[in-house]
Order: C-alpha cells, then structure tokens, then sequence
C-alpha cells in the first residue's frame, strides 16, 4: 500500500468493506496488545485486576458458584484473566481467544500456579466449545463486533455448550457508546512505537457512522517512517439495540432477565460503556 492509497481512499467505507476486525491474531499486534490487557494503569484492554475480581465474585454468584466448583466457559478471553481467577476459587476453565500472544500468557499462568484451566488459541465462530458447562461468558464489548448472524451462531453454541439451566453472560456496549467513540475525524499522530508498530511511524486514523445499519466503522492507516512503507487495518463494531439482542439470544434457546445489581462496569473514570446482560439456558 502507498501513500497515495491514503490520498484516494473512499469515504466512507462500507461496514465490513476494509476488513472485519484489527488483526489481533498477527504475532506482533498480539504481543503488543497483550501489554495493554496486563496494563493496571486503565480499563481499555482488559479491566484491571482487582475490577476482574469484582466481576467474578459476580458471575460466581449469578452462576451458584458459592455452593459448587462450576466449569466456565470463557469466550475471547484475552490473557484468561477472568477464567484464572475463576480457577484459584476451585472451579475448572476453558478460554478461547484469537490472539496468540495472550493465549500463550494465559497458559503460562496455569502452568506455573497449578490452575484448573485450558486455553485455546482459534476464532470462537469456528472453534469447539466441548459440553457440560455451568456458565459461559462474552464480556468487554466483543459481541458488538459480530454480524448478527456470526453472534447468532455463537450464542447458538454455547447453549450446546451448556447444561440446563447454565447461565450465559454477556457484555454489550451500552447505547450510543458505539456512536461517541467510533465516528471521528481525521486524526494523526507521530509515535516512536505504539499498538500498531514496535518501529518509529506516523499513525492515521478516522470514524465512521452508518446510521441506517447502526454501525462504526474505524480504520487506521500506519506509516513507517524509514521506509515509508503503508498498513491499513479496519475494524466495524456493530451497535445491537438491546431488544434485538433478546430476541437473537432467546430464539437460540436461552431466556433472558435483567441482571442483578453489582455489576463491576470498570468505568470509574466515565459514564458505562457497557452492561450486563444475563440469559439462562432452557
């Protein structure tokens, strides 16, 4: 890609036109990405460690895991920061993530402390959630980056995955959140190295809305500063009204209910951006 490419580009891109999502499975991006998710000084990767505990202490509640060990199901688990914390308490876990790097982390941590867990790098649309389940969860944000049709064959499977009356948890964005921080202008910054590049480059990037569809689409454009040399990545993120989603998860055999207060959001320093949402297995 050149720099003209740049220049030429089309405005505004269509959803899913550029790409589907950032490429967290490419080996640098992920290691990259993996110090954000272990970062305790913000919530933008992963949530910080003692905000994981909190939401464990959560769904560990929701799931009558006081009374039981419980065998969890983490879907795009990242670093596994969720389902290691589940398997200190005695419970057993299986994370899936397509980013190398963290997978890799996470099964060092088992490793090294003993832990009840497994770990699998693959894309959870095509990966095998294997049964027998009490709970199952798709937390930060990552649902919304799903077609309707991909998050339907995902809630799909992890209903196979659970046993009856297993519990599905998942974390959409809140409304309008999507909109506020996805539709930007155009945006440059110079970096010595940053998420996109370990090497010095300069780093372009810009939002779109697409009203119609209730969709963002963001794309960034990556300049290396010796070479001169362009990457693109992309990335739609997808914003599901809430009453759509009820009706997706519950055609796929879940009922859904509000969730019970004491949430852990991870959003001391600004308004949500995302919310529970719980489903039962029938």
């Amino acid at each position: 890609m050149k720099i003209s490419d740049i220049v030429n580009r089309p405005n505004p891109p269509l959803p899913w036109q550029e790409g589907e999502k950032i490429s967290w499975d490419e080996a640098g991006f992920s290691k990259r990405m993996l110090k954000e998710h272990l970062s305790q000084d913000h919530n933008a990767a992963s949530r910080r460690f003692e905000i994981v505990h909190k939401q464990v202490d959560y769904l560990e509640r929701i799931a009558d895991g006081i009374e039981k060990d419980l065998k969890v199901l983490d879907l795009a688990c990242g670093p596994g920061l969720h389902s290691l914390d589940f398997a200190r308490r005695g419970h057993s876990t299986f994370g899936i993530d397509f980013s190398p790097a963290s997978i890799e982390w996470a099964k060092s941590q088992a490793s090294e402390q003993s832990l009840a867990c497994e770990f699998v790098h693959s894309d959870i649309r095509t990966a095998e959630f294997s049964e027998g389940f009490d709970l199952a969860m798709l937390l930060f944000g990552e649902m919304n980056v799903f077609t309707a049709e991909d998050l339907s064959l995902i809630v799909r499977k992890a209903r196979a995955a659970l046993d009856d009356g297993g519990v599905l948890m998942l974390e959409p964005h809140e409304p309008g959140v999507i909109r506020t921080n996805f539709e930007t202008g155009p945006n440059w910054s110079v970096q010595e190295s940053g998420l996109f590049s370990d090497r010095p480059h300069m780093l372009l990037d810009e939002g779109f809305w697409h009203e119609i569809v209730q969709m963002a689409v963001k794309r960034w454009y990556v300049v290396d500063s010796e070479s001169g040399e362009v990457a693109s990545y992309s990335q739609t993120v997808v914003d599901h009204a809430k009453s759509d989603l009820v009706d997706l998860i519950e055609a796929e055999g879940f009922t859904v209910s509000d969730a019970p207060g004491g949430w852990a959001a991870g959003n001391d320093d600004g308004p949500p951006e995302f919310y529970p949402l719980v489903a039962v297995a029938k």
